[in-house]
């Protein structure tokens, strides 16, 4: 029962340090993606400012 407990506990933790995580990377990774597609526009040459 105890050990149930724990381990539930624990998967809680994971998840939210896992949300803490991965989401910012996934929206940085995401900002730059985006950055870089409209830096290059669609023939993939770097357009200038």
């Amino acid at each position: 029962m105890v050990e149930n407990e724990i381990l539930i506990t624990g998967l809680f933790l994971g998840a939210g340090v896992l949300s803490y995580v991965v989401v910012p990377g996934l929206l940085v990774i995401w900002d730059r993606v985006l950055d870089h597609m409209g830096r290059t526009g669609k023939g993939g040459e770097v357009q200038k400012p």
